[in-house]
Formats: C-alpha cells, sequence, structure tokens
C-alpha cells in the first residue's frame, strides 16, 4: 500500500458533526441530486453509523451502514444496509475499500447481524467479498399490508420509516430522488454464522454459500430504502 500506515486511520462514525466530513467524498463519488443529499444527510445520518479510512484528518475511503428492522417469516432481525461505498478518486487501488470492508464486517459481527445487504453499481466489485445476489431492488412501492401477505422478508414499517419514505417518494416526484443503476439487483453477505443459523434454523455447521441459497428461496421486498 502507498499510504504510511502510521498516518491512517480507521474510524467509526456515529456522531453527526463527524459524518458530515463524509459529504464532499459522497459528492464526488455519486451523482445524486443535491436535495436527496440533504435528506439523507440530515435524515438517515441520523441513526446510520460510518467506518472511514482517514489520513492527517482527510477522509478517504468510506462505507455507510444504515440499520434496518427487517421482518424474516415474521421474525425480526436487525441488518444494515450499506451504501455509500466510496473512495477518493486520487486514491483508489490502494487497498483502502478492503481495509473498511473488512471492519464493517467487524462491527457488524460484534452486533450479532446475521446478514447485510447492498445494492451494487457492479456486483464483481462484491462478489469475492462473500456477497451474492439474491433478489431484484423492487422499484415499485406495495401497500404493507401486501407485502406482509406476500414476502418472507421485508423492512419493518415502522413511524420513522414512513416518515422516510413518504419524503424520498416526494423527491422520486419531482426526478430528485436517489440515481440507481439501470438494473437494481440486492446482494447479500452473511455476518454472524451462527445468528444466521439461529435466525434461519440451519445446522450450524451449514456453509455460508448454503446460508445464502437459503435465503435466495425465500420472496423478499426491498424497495425503497437507502
Amino acid at each position: 500500500m502507498k499510504n504510511d500506515e502510521k498516518k491512517l486511520q480507521l474510524r467509526v462514525l456515529t456522531e453527526p458533526e463527524e459524518k458530515l466530513r463524509t459529504r464532499a467524498l459522497y459528492e464526488e463519488a455519486f451523482d445524486d441530486p443535491k436535495p436527496f443529499v440533504d435528506f439523507y444527510y440530515r435524515e438517515i445520518c441520523k441513526s446510520n453509523v460510518i467506518i472511514t479510512a482517514e489520513e492527517n484528518g482527510r477522509v478517504l475511503s468510506m462505507c455507510h451502514l444504515n440499520p434496518y428492522l427487517l421482518s424474516v417469516r415474521g421474525r425480526s432481525v436487525r441488518s444494515f444496509y450499506l451504501v455509500a461505498v466510496a473512495t477518493d478518486r486520487d486514491r483508489r487501488h490502494e487497498g483502502l475499500m478492503t481495509l473498511v470492508m473488512q471492519r464493517a464486517f467487524v462491527f457488524m459481527k460484534e452486533k450479532h447481524i446475521p446478514f447485510c445487504y447492498l445494492l451494487p453499481v457492479d456486483t464483481a466489485i462484491y462478489e469475492w467479498m462473500g456477497f451474492e445476489v439474491i433478489c431484484d431492488f423492487s422499484e415499485t412501492a406495495e401497500r404493507a399490508e401486501e407485502i406482509r401477505k406476500r414476502y418472507d422478508i421485508y423492512c419493518v414499517r415502522d413511524e420513522i420509516y414512513r416518515r422516510r419514505q413518504k419524503e424520498m417518494l416526494e423527491l422520486k416526484k419531482y426526478d430528485k430522488g436517489e440515481v440507481l443503476p439501470e438494473h437494481p439487483v440486492i446482494m447479500a453477505k452473511v455476518i454472524s454464522q451462527s445468528s444466521f443459523c439461529q435466525m434461519s434454523g440451519q445446522d450450524e455447521n451449514t456453509a455460508e454459500r448454503d446460508l445464502l441459497t437459503w435465503l435466495k428461496k425465500l420472496n423478499i421486498y426491498l424497495c425503497e430504502e437507502v
């Protein structure tokens, strides 16, 4: 790695003012409209965790861990939706993202998270880390009662979720929402194997790939979450 590792720091950001320091990298890396970015940093960053690689106080690489409560076959399961995975354009190909993602996996494992998920620009970026495609990303919002009837896995629609969803749909109405890939899919990775097996009823010696196969067989609905 080109970096002087004594200067490089991996940090877990939880305070709002600290998280704001990542906005410049977000705006450099993504094409989301300013109203959406304003909403994201005002609302979503209230409760998320951001893993960063920093050098002399400058954010070089990051991954946002956005918490969601999922219903998995009627059971409440905590998970994280990984978004805003980015590295400064002048510091790419130095292994920074690998360090950030590894730190994120450790953080989530300490929280006993069964699995995490993300929406990739390119699936090849994440396959080598153990992520696999589990379903398409649903771009059509369905009614909550229909979701509960038809799907095995979905995000729990609590008051905070509904408020955020309403604001995001309003942004989309005026073409100011998040910019998605042409054919968005959801990838998942097993984080805590023991927690996953408790959730799914699988034997604890089951291979991670087989656990993801179990997940793929379920009806999954993931829509406008960020």
